[in-house]
């Protein structure tokens, strides 16, 4: 299910990307593995563990795409407008899919990310745990609704 899931994410993606960007996208069972735990416990139909799973993998490869921007790196202009364009399309895919609720979540996770990682701290920052709280937040507001 993993492997199906992550193979279908990612042939989606690529479906949307623009083939112009030039941009493989591509993400392990491994990598994946602790977003499969954050969504565990949570009944998800197969189309949103694939859009949470789009936005996972989307964002990973953009943090990648800056983390490769040294000073001397030979492609560091292709590094910096691989990274802008895949936040941008993170952006767009997040919309289409109706998770507004997800980037308004995410959004200071990512710019304390971007700001670490302008003063030179590249440790990876835990976005499967992001995602899962903000699962569980969903899930409260849901419950919640319920009772009134």
């Amino acid at each position: 299910m993993n492997r199906q899931l992550i193979g279908d994410t990612i042939r989606l993606l690529q479906a949307e990307i623009s083939p112009i960007a030039g941009i493989q996208l591509s993400l392990s069972p491994e990598e994946g593995e602790a977003l499969f735990t954050a969504m565990e416990g949570y009944e998800l139909e197969y189309s949103r563990k694939l859009h949470l799973m789009g936005i996972f993998i989307i964002l990973v490869q953009a943090a990648r795409r800056h983390m490769e921007c040294a000073e001397n790196h030979p492609d560091l202009v292709r590094s910096v407008l691989d990274g802008d364009y895949l936040y941008s399309f993170y952006l767009q895919f997040a919309l289409k899919y109706r998770e507004l609720d997800l980037v308004i979540h995410l959004a200071p996770f990512i710019k304390r990310q971007q700001i670490r990682r302008s003063h030179g701290d590249y440790a990876e920052q835990n976005l499967a745990a992001q995602i899962g709280q903000f699962l569980k937040a969903e899930l409260k507001k849901k419950a919640h609704r319920k009772k009134c």
